[in-house]
């Protein structure tokens, strides 16, 4: 699976020893452009690799809106990366859940500036959650509760704040509130280092807080 997939997210892909040939289920938090724009390279290598012919299903879920956003795009790009080789399967969520064999998938509506999902990934009693984009909300403290490794933006520092995304002082509130065991913090911008940010959350979060880096592996 692959959650998200902004610019360059196939080549790191290939670079943390992944391939797109093996992933069949694409979920995306929100179409804003950081979060999709490998979409048309993820389906055009699909479709035009010399030798390979997908012929499982490849299943893609997003927020509501998202069909429209697929369509129009499949009018800009349409016959270079659709296949008649397999189905695509496009679902959109809001407040919901989802069964794919032995793992579930559970959905919350969460606050930002575009319709924006997030997902909870459950299989064998183990339990990530992946937030995308958002503010402080409760849909993200109950997806979050008790997971076993939360995912979650943290953008800015606390003197920053902008509306629709999270500092310090709220990721480390929403992971202490969830009760979850370690917070892995993603989406910083350079207005703050990665290390920085995650310092400050561990000031408000007793758990284990991991910076997020690209290429970084975690064992769950």
């Amino acid at each position: 699976m692959l959650v998200d997939g902004g610019t360059g997210t196939m080549r790191r892909l290939l670079e943390a020893g992944s391939h797109y040939r093996d992933i069949d289920h694409l979920f995306y938090t929100h179409i804003h452009p950081d979060h999709v724009l490998d979409l048309v390279p993820f389906l055009f290598a699909t479709k035009h690799t010399p030798g390979y012919v997908r012929s499982k299903p490849l299943h893609v879920l997003g927020p509501p809106g998202f069909r429209d956003f697929f369509e129009r795009l499949m009018g800009v790009f349409g016959e270079w990366v659709l296949s008649d080789d397999y189905p695509l399967e496009l679902e959109e969520m809001d407040d919901g859940q989802r069964v794919f064999g032995s793992w579930k998938v559970t959905t919350r509506l969460l606050a930002h500036a575009v319709p924006t999902i997030g997902y909870r990934f459950s299989q064998d009693g183990a339990v990530i959650v992946v937030s995308g984009d958002t503010d402080y909300c409760e849909a993200i403290v109950d997806l979050a509760r008790d997971a076993d490794a939360l995912v979650l933006e943290c953008s800015f520092p606390d003197e920053h704040k902008v509306e629709g995304h999270l500092t310090p002082k709220y990721a480390s509130q929403i992971a202490r509130e969830a009760g979850c065991k370690r917070l892995i913090t993603t989406h910083m911008y350079p207005v703050a280092s990665p290390d920085n940010l995650a310092a400050s959350c561990r000031m408000g979060f007793a758990g284990e807080v991991i910076a997020g880096r690209d290429l970084l592996k975690v064992t769950v």
